[in-house]
């Protein structure tokens, strides 16, 4: 009876244990499937705002808020492309050469009389690393009403200009008048090494020629003097700092001879310190035959530098008379080379003041020896 009853017992747990597990899976399918219920999961306010879910809307039960949270907008990835290292290294490094500017080749001039002829001189430097080719010089403009060119063609050509190398044509003139003013242009052209055409041109070359067209006259002070009294005359006053009397006396007088004018007298005298000169000179057209007369007359204290020249022109041709004076001027005043009779630079000039030796840009003559 014993043995009957413990086997009774044992049956009724092990049936409590069989029903506790059935509800235990009953349990855990409901949990995993829903049970189809539609209760939805209870989100905070705050929880929607930070994963930015709407008030009006929410969540499936089956998606937990921390899943919408995972669950952000993709962003657009965009690629830039990248240039290949060694190619973009290579491009960077290539500079395109140096275009031949008109300030490395340059267009120089300057003229002289010889004899009877008005020589223009232009000179064409290639200072560029580069050869230059087909250059052309060409006359641009002079005075036909006084000059007539005296040449074949009016134009020289070179086929080529090494770098650091000049070409130095020249071109002749006739003078048609006594008296020749105006200015002389000239032009370059020429195509550089990129197959560019380049076209500059010289500065004017000016031109007062009275004196240069002249030939002397000899004739006596008496006679001098009676040809003022019908002769028209100008006169001006300059004044240089750079010489004495003395020095302004000597070179008055080679500038008087240099100007084709007979001298007919001089006279140099020195009173209470001043120094007094006076120099006359007489000449006549190459072409009309009428007659110049020129005075100078320099004063100033003796040795000291600052003198005052009187220049006096006088001439049967009123129109001859201004132009001398200017010629005579320039001569008188500046600094020009005594062989081309051009001007010489600021530089030339500084260092002729200095005692220094200089070359003429013009005609290369050295001076200052």
């Amino acid at each position: 009876m014993l043995l009957m009853l413990q086997f009774a017992e044992s049956l009724l747990n092990s049936f409590l244990v069989f029903v506790f597990l059935l509800l235990a899976c009953i349990a855990i399918g409901l949990g995993c499937t829903g049970g189809g219920s539609k209760q939805e999961e209870t989100i905070s306010r705050s929880v929607r705002r930070e994963i930015g879910i709407p008030s009006d809307k929410r969540p499936s039960p089956i998606m937990s808020w921390r899943g919408l949270q995972s669950e952000r907008p993709l962003r657009r990835t965009v690629r830039t492309t990248r240039p290949i290292p060694g190619v973009a290294h290579a491009i960077r490094k290539v500079h395109k050469p140096p275009s031949i500017s008109e300030k490395k080749v340059k267009a120089l001039r300057g003229g002289e009389f010889v004899g009877n002829r008005m020589r223009f001189k232009v000179k064409v430097v290639n200072e560029s690393p580069y050869m230059i080719t087909d250059v052309i010089v060409y006359l641009l403009s002079f005075p036909k009403d006084a000059l007539r060119f005296a040449g074949e063609g009016d134009d020289c050509k070179f086929s080529k200009i090494e770098p650091g190398c000049f070409r130095s044509p020249t071109f002749d003139f006739l003078p048609t008048q006594d008296c020749v003013r105006g200015e002389i242009v000239a032009g370059v052209s020429y195509i550089d090494m990129t197959g560019k055409a380049h076209t500059l041109s010289t500065e004017p070359f000016v031109i007062r020629s009275v004196c240069d067209l002249l030939i002397p006259d000899q004739v006596t002070p008496e006679d001098f003097a009676s040809r003022l009294k019908t002769h028209e005359h100008g006169e001006i006053v300059i004044k240089v700092k750079e010489w004495t009397p003395e020095e302004m006396f000597e070179k008055a007088l080679r500038i008087t001879d240099e100007s084709n004018f007979f001298e007919v007298s001089s006279e140099f005298d020195t009173k209470d310190g001043v120094v007094f000169g006076k120099i006359s000179g007489f000449a006549k057209g190459k072409y009309t035959g009428k007659s110049v007369a020129v005075q100078l007359s320099v004063t100033g204290p003796s040795g000291a530098k600052g003198a005052s020249c009187t220049i006096r022109v006088s001439g049967e041709d009123q129109a001859m008379i201004l132009p001398a004076i200017d010629d005579l001027k320039e001569r008188l005043s500046a600094w020009l080379c005594p062989m081309c009779a051009s001007p010489l630079t600021l530089e030339n000039v500084a260092d002729l003041r200095d005692g220094k030796v200089v070359r003429c840009p013009f005609c290369s003559v050295t001076i200052g020896r």
